[in-house]
């Protein structure tokens, strides 16, 4: 094989999407969920996140909070979800913290602050989680 037929071929794998990562005509499906979420599309943003698989705790906020907002309904399920996922992966979240995001999912939708502070609470334990202090 000649070094063009190479290098054409390397970059044709480089470009293919990962196993777990399809893309489609729009794009990779990350940067999909992530617009669908700030057009507060949740019918695409939970489905491109189903085809994610695992999205990271600040991607998971971000649905909550659609969904707090578009599904009233369905929220104080998925907000619980979402303190069970927050407290398994901040090995240091204090009784204080835990009490702290629990009221502040309850209060989605009536408090301007609480997602502010939700999304600063997900930040820190993520920093933490990766032993960034």
């Amino acid at each position: 094989m000649d070094e063009p037929t190479r290098a054409t071929a390397r970059l044709s794998a480089a470009a293919r999407p990962r196993r777990g990562e399809g893309s489609t005509s729009q794009g990779h499906p990350r940067t999909i969920f992530r617009r669908a979420l700030e057009r507060g599309n949740l019918l695409v943003a939970e489905a491109t996140a189903k085809e994610i698989g695992r999205i990271s705790l600040a991607e998971a906020l971000e649905l909550t909070l659609l969904i707090a907002q578009k599904e009233p309904h369905r929220h104080p399920r998925v907000a619980a979800r979402w303190l069970l996922r927050y407290l398994e992966e901040s090995d240091e979240v204090t009784i204080r913290e835990a009490a702290m995001a629990a009221s502040c999912l309850a209060a989605l939708g009536n408090d301007e602050e609480a997602p502010r502070t939700l999304r600063a609470m997900a930040e820190r334990a993520t920093r933490r989680a990766r032993g960034v202090a």
